[in-house]
């Protein structure tokens, strides 16, 4: 998936999910652009879940699923060259 802000513009691979206390925590996979942790809060899973269960794009994106067809090689490698011109050009993801 790609995750894209002001501060960072990463291509984010689901790696290890695992349990820490009472919170879920994601690990990107080694393909990442950048190594990323993400930490889910149950509180912040409720109310993702609530957002997704009451927004008709996701609804609609969830039931045409079967239909998307799965031949995105050529636009993710398209993707990222983009997304290295672009990082050239303007300094994502460089801190200094």
């Amino acid at each position: 998936m790609r995750v894209i802000s002001s501060l960072a513009d990463i291509d984010f691979g689901i790696g290890r999910i695992f349990r820490r206390g009472g919170d879920l925590v994601i690990e990107s996979s080694k393909d990442s652009t950048l190594e990323t942790t993400v930490t889910v809060t149950p509180r912040d899973a409720l109310r993702s879940l609530w957002s997704l269960a009451t927004s008709p794009s996701a609804w609609l994106f969830v039931l045409t699923l079967p239909f998307a067809g799965f031949s995105r090689g050529s636009k993710v490698a398209n993707a990222t060259n983009e997304w290295d011109e672009r990082r050239g050009r303007t300094g994502l993801n460089k801190p200094w």
